[in-house]
C-alpha cells in the first residue's frame, strides 16, 4: 500500500507541475462559462420544450452533468492519454522497468493519478458554476449537495471508464499513437455519446424532465434541446421556471454499475497488453515483408529517381525532395496501396459521393502524415543544424509546407484530373483551397502546440462537421458548392490558411 501510494503521489506531482494542466484548468473554467451563458444571450446549452430552469443550485448542477456526460469523454480522454507516454519521453522507463514495483500496482497508480486529475478538473467546473450562479443573480441560495450530486452519479462513473480507455490505449502498440486519437475520437462519435447517455441514467433524467415542463406548462410549445441551440429573431422566446430538482436514488447509483465494470474491463485488458517498457520488442528488427519490397522496387525506387533527376538543379528543390522523403519515410505499404485505391475510386464515383465521401476520407487518411507537420526537424534531430542560417530555416519552412502540400494533392489527384476534365473549375478551385487549409492547420498545429496530438484532435472534428455534416461555417470544402460561394466561406478559408502560414512561418522563424 506504501508503494500505490508513493508511485501516486509521484506521478501526480510529475503531471500537475506540466504547463498543459494549468492550461487545461483554465480552459475549463472558460468551456462552464460557456455552459451557461447569460440570460439574455442568443444561445442555450439546455431547453426543455421551450423552457430553461433559473440558475439556481438545483438547475446547475443537473445541467452541468448533463453537458458533462457529453463533452468531457473527448475532452478529458486527450488529456490524461500520455500517464505512460511520459515516462517514455522522460527516458524513465527503463528505470521503472528494472525496480521491483509489480505491474498491477504501477498501472493502477497510473489509473488512480488519470481519475484525480478528472477529478479535479470537475472540482474547478463546479467552483466556476457556483461563481456563475452569484454572478447572473438568478438565485443567489446556493446548496452544493444538489450541485454535487448529480456529478457523483452521473459523471464521475464516466470520468472512470475514461480514465480505464486512456490507459488501455496506451498499453496496446498500435493504439498508443496517433491511430488511438483518431480511433477514439471515431468511437466517440458513433456510439459513446449514445451508451453514456442511456447507461449513465442521463437520458432518463432529461425525460423526466421533460415531461415535469408539459405537466406544469401544457400550452408550451418547443423542442427539447440538450447542446448549443442557437436563437434568432423569428425564434420564440425561451421562458423561465423555477426547478427544486430532485433526490438521488438507488435507481440512478445502479445505473452506475456498468460503467465501472466496463472500466474494471479496460484495466484487466491493459494488465494483459501492458510490456512493462520491455525494450525487446524494439530491439527487435521486422524483416520487410514481400509486398513491401516489391513495392519500394517498383514503384518507390523509381519515383525517387525521377524526382531526383529532376530537383537536382536547385537548392530548394533538392530541399523539397528531402523534406517528401522525411514525411513519408516509415509509412506502411498498406498506406501508399490505400492512397492509390482512394485516387482509382474518385475517377469512377458519382460526384456527389466525390464531394461528400471520398474527398474527405483523402484528407483523414493523410492525417497521420501531416501531423508532425512543424516539428519534424524536431523529431529528426536536426534543430541545430537549422538554427546556424536564417535562410535555410525560411527555405525549409517553405519546402516542408510544399511538400506537406503535394502530399495532400497527392491524395485528391484523382479529383483534381476530373474536375480539370469535366471543367469544373470552382470545384478546382475550392480543392486547392480546402488543401492548403488542411496543411496550414497542420503547419501551425505542430509549431506553437510542439506536439502532433492538436492536429490529430482538432482537425477530425472539423472535417466531421465541416465536409461530413455539411455545418455551412466549418465546411472549409464546401460540399454545397453553391450555397458555400453565396455565403463567401471560399474566401473565408483562404484567408484562414494565408493568416495561419504567416503566422505560423513568422513565429517560427523569430526563434
Amino acid at each position: 500500500m506504501n508503494t500505490l501510494w508513493q508511485c501516486i503521489i509521484a506521478d501526480f506531482k510529475q503531471r500537475t507541475r506540466q504547463q498543459s494542466y494549468i492550461v487545461a484548468l483554465l480552459a475549463m473554467s472558460v468551456l462552464t462559462l460557456l455552459f451557461f451563458p447569460s440570460p439574455d444571450a442568443q444561445y442555450q446549452t439546455l431547453v426543455i420544450n421551450g423552457y430553461r430552469g433559473i440558475y439556481n443550485s438545483a438547475w446547475l448542477g443537473v445541467c452541468l452533468a448533463m453537458l458533462n456526460v457529453l463533452f468531457l469523454p473527448i475532452i478529458c480522454f486527450y488529456l490524461v492519454k500520455n500517464a505512460l507516454e511520459l515516462d517514455r519521453q522522460s527516458m524513465t522507463s527503463e528505470l521503472i522497468a528494472a525496480t521491483p514495483v509489480a505491474k498491477h500496482t504501477f498501472l493502477f497508480s497510473k489509473w488512480c493519478v488519470n481519475v484525480l486529475i478528472l477529478v479535479s478538473i470537475v472540482l474547478i467546473m463546479l467552483c466556476s458554476t457556483v461563481l456563475i450562479q452569484l454572478y447572473y443573480g438568478e438565485s443567489y441560495q446556493i446548496d452544493f449537495w444538489v450541485l454535487i450530486w448529480p456529478q457523483l452519479v452521473f459523471v464521475l462513473p464516466v470520468l472512470l471508464a475514461v480514465a480505464s480507455i486512456a490507459i488501455m490505449f496506451e498499453s496496446i502498440k498500435w493504439l498508443r499513437a496517433g491511430l488511438g486519437n483518431l480511433v477514439y475520437f471515431f468511437i466517440w462519435i458513433g456510439s459513446i455519446v449514445q451508451t453514456i447517455e442511456s447507461v449513465s441514467g442521463i437520458g432518463n433524467l432529461l425525460d423526466q424532465l421533460d415531461a415535469e415542463v408539459v405537466a406544469r406548462f401544457p400550452l408550451s410549445q418547443g423542442a427539447t434541446n440538450i447542446g448549443i441551440k442557437v436563437g434568432d429573431s423569428l425564434s420564440p422566446e425561451i421562458n423561465t421556471f423555477i426547478w427544486q430538482g430532485i433526490e438521488p436514488t438507488a435507481a440512478h447509483f445502479w445505473g452506475a454499475l456498468p460503467l465501472i465494470f466496463f472500466s474494471l474491463i479496460c484495466l484487466g485488458i491493459t494488465y494483459l497488453c501492458f510490456d512493462r517498457f520491455s525494450q525487446q520488442t524494439l530491439a527487435v528488427k521486422q524483416q520487410s515483408s514481400w509486398l513491401h519490397r516489391t513495392f519500394r522496387r517498383t514503384v518507390g525506387m523509381p519515383l525517387d529517381s525521377f524526382l531526383g533527376f529532376f530537383t537536382q538543379y536547385f537548392a530548394f528543390t533538392r530541399l523539397l525532395r528531402l523534406e517528401l522523403k522525411l514525411m513519408l519515410t516509415g509509412q506502411s505499404t498498406y498506406w501508399f496501396i490505400g492512397l492509390i485505391i482512394l485516387n482509382i475510386v474518385q475517377v469512377f464515383i458519382s460526384q456527389q459521393l466525390l464531394m461528400s465521401i471520398v474527398l474527405p476520407l483523402a484528407w483523414l487518411w493523410c492525417v497521420l502524415v501531416l501531423s508532425p507537420l512543424g516539428q519534424l526537424e524536431k523529431q529528426s534531430n536536426t534543430v541545430e543544424l537549422m538554427t546556424y542560417s536564417k535562410q535555410s530555416s525560411r527555405l525549409q519552412s517553405l519546402a516542408s509546407y510544399s511538400a506537406a502540400w503535394i502530399v495532400l494533392a497527392m491524395a485528391c489527384l484523382g479529383g483534381a484530373i476530373r474536375f480539370m476534365v469535366m471543367a469544373e473549375w470552382m470545384l478546382l478551385l475550392q480543392l486547392i483551397i480546402a488543401i492548403s487549409f488542411t496543411v496550414s492547420l497542420a503547419y501551425f498545429c505542430g509549431a506553437f502546440g510542439a506536439t502532433k496530438r492538436l492536429f490529430e484532435v482538432l482537425y477530425p472534428a472539423i472535417w466531421y462537421f465541416g465536409p461530413i455534416q455539411t455545418a455551412l461555417y466549418v465546411d472549409f470544402f464546401g460540399v454545397n458548392s453553391q450555397t458555400s460561394w453565396q455565403a463567401g466561406m471560399p474566401y473565408a478559408v483562404a484567408a484562414i490558411s494565408m493568416g495561419l502560414l504567416l503566422l505560423t512561418v513568422g513565429v517560427t522563424n523569430s526563434r
